[in-house]
């Protein structure tokens, strides 16, 4: 369970799908805040994954989502950018 900017939503992923040193691509369709994003990632890292990149078809760079995902240590690709204004 993570939190929402008005709520709390919750992850999950089958049993065994993440093996130990496993290297993981964390894929969503877009980044905000980065919430989702870096729940996925948690889960991931708890489950002994490897994480070697985040990616997302779209960044909304001024919510700055994807900043908190690099500065929590995670690489950042994302298919476009769309700025505010």
């Amino acid at each position: 369970t993570y939190e929402l900017e008005y709520g709390t939503d919750t992850i999950e992923v089958v049993k065994g799908s993440v093996e130990d040193g496993q290297k993981v691509l964390v894929v969503d369709d877009l980044i905000a805040t980065g919430g989702t994003m870096l729940a996925a990632c948690k889960l991931v890292k708890k489950l002994g994954g490897d994480i070697i990149e985040t990616a997302a078809i779209v960044d909304l760079p001024d919510i700055g989502g994807s900043k908190k995902l690099r500065d929590a240590g995670y690489k950042v690709y994302a298919q476009c950018e769309f700025e505010g204004d």
